[in-house]
C-alpha cells in the first residue's frame, strides 16, 4: 500500500516494501536461484526452526543458509513455494505458503523416493533496513515424511 504525502506524492511503506522483498525471495527460490533468495539476507542472518533436526534448528549466517537451501534443491529439484498470505507490520513480515516438490535426492538419512510432498509453511521475517535479519519458521515434518513414504500412516 502506498501512502500519499501532503505534496500528493505516493510513497511505499516499509511494510509494503518488505512484503515485496519476501515475494521476490520466494519467486527466486522457486526458480532454483538460491543466490537470488540469499541476497536479501544480512551477513549475520539467523533462522530458527524447530521442524529441523537439532543441528539445523538454528542457522547462523547468510552462507550457512545458502548452503542449506542449495542442499534442499538437490533433494527437491522441482521445489516450488507459493505464498498464500503475507502480513506486514513495521519491520516484520509474516507468511503462510504452500511448498511442493519431488524427493529426488537424499533427505538427511532418508533415501530418495520419487514421491511428492505438499506442505504448509508458516513463518515470520524480521527486517533491518531492506534486508532480512532473522526468520522464525515451521512446518509439519511428520506430514512431509509420511507423504514421502518414510513414515507409515
Amino acid at each position: 500500500m502506498a501512502v500519499t504525502t501532503t505534496h500528493g506524492l505516493e510513497v511505499e511503506t516499509a511494510a509494503e516494501a518488505n512484503k515485496a522483498t519476501v515475494r521476490r525471495m520466494l519467486e527466486r527460490l522457486s526458480a532454483g536461484d538460491v543466490a537470488g533468495f540469499t541476497e536479501h539476507l544480512l551477513p549475520d542472518y539467523r533462522r530458527h526452526c524447530q521442524s529441523m533436526p537439532p543441528e539445523l534448528q538454528e542457522i547462523h549466517g547468510k552462507e550457512m543458509m545458502h548452503a542449506w537451501l542449495a542442499s534442499n534443491l538437490v533433494c527437491f529439484p522441482d521445489f516450488h513455494e507459493e505464498i498464500e498470505m503475507l502480513v506486514g507490520d513495521g519491520d516484520f513480515v509474516a507468511w503462510r505458503s504452500r511448498a511442493t516438490g519431488t524427493q529426488s535426492g537424499p533427505l538427511g538419512p532418508f533415501p530418495p523416493t520419487g514421491k511428492r510432498m505438499d506442505v504448509v509453511i508458516m513463518g515470520m521475517h524480521r527486517f533491518e533496513g531492506s534486508l532480512v535479519a532473522e526468520t522464525w519458521t515451521t512446518w509439519d515434518n511428520l506430514a512431509v515424511l509420511t507423504q514421502l513414504g518414510h513414515m507409515s500412516t
